[in-house]
C-alpha cells in the first residue's frame, strides 16, 4: 500500500530530516523509556513509543506537517526528533525538538530547529511558530531564546493553560497576532 502524501526529506549540514521508518524505534525508544525524556512526554512503554511514530506520520496526512527523524548524515544514527505538531484542541503549529542525550552539546538541536524554521517558512507558510516549553526546562528555554524566540501569553491547551515561546520569522517580519 502507498500513502497518499510524502513527508518531505530535507538536509542540513550535518543532519538529514526525513520521515520515520519501522527500524527507527529502537533508538526512539532508548530515548524515549529513560529519565531523560521526562521533560517530553515520558518515560514511556515501547509500545507508546510505537503509536507515537505512527501518529506522528499521520500527523503528516492530517495537517500536512508533522515531524521528522533527525539522522547523523556522516553515520545514518537516529539523534532526535523535531518538526511541528498540532495535536487536536492546540490553537496552531508548535515547533518541537528532541536530541538524544549523546548528541546534545555540538548545535545540532539548533541547526535542526534553524533548518525546520526556514523549511516551515518557505514551504509551508509557517513563519512564527510557538514552542511550548516548561520554563524550568532551562537549557531549551535559553536555546529558543538565542534563537530570537520571545516568552508570550500562555497558550492554552486541552490539558490547560501552558508557557509558550514564539519564533520571529527567519526572514523578517512575523506572522504573529
Amino acid at each position: 500500500m502507498t500513502p497518499s502524501f510524502t513527508i518531505p526529506t530535507f538536509d542540513t549540514d550535518r543532519i538529514r530530516l526525513r520521515g520515520a521508518h519501522p527500524e527507527d524505534l529502537d533508538a526512539i525508544d532508548g530515548f524515549f523509556s529513560s529519565q531523560a525524556s521526562r521533560y517530553v512526554g515520558g518515560p514511556r512503554a515501547r509500545a507508546e513509543s510505537w503509536e507515537a511514530m505512527c501518529a506522528g506520520v499521520g500527523h503528516w496526512a492530517l495537517r500536512g506537517f508533522g515531524l521528522w527523524i533527525l539522522t547523523a548524515k556522516d553515520s545514518g544514527d537516529v539523534i532526535g526528533v523535531a518538526g511541528l505538531q498540532q495535536p487536536d484542541g492546540w490553537p496552531e503549529a508548535e515547533l518541537i525538538w528532541v536530541m538524544f542525550p549523546e548528541y546534545t552539546g555540538q548545535g545540532l538541536a539548533t541547526e535542526a530547529v534553524q533548518g525546520i524554521r526556514g523549511f516551515a517558512a518557505r514551504e509551508l507558510g509557517i513563519k512564527s511558530p510557538i514552542s511550548l516549553i516548561y520554563p524550568e526546562y532551562r537549557k531549551v528555554v535559553d536555546m529558543a531564546e538565542a534563537m530570537g524566540a520571545t516568552r508570550i501569553e500562555d497558550v492554552i491547551i486541552p490539558d490547560g493553560a501552558v508557557a509558550a515561546w514564539r519564533f520571529p520569522d527567519p526572514e523578517g517580519g512575523t506572522d504573529a497576532g
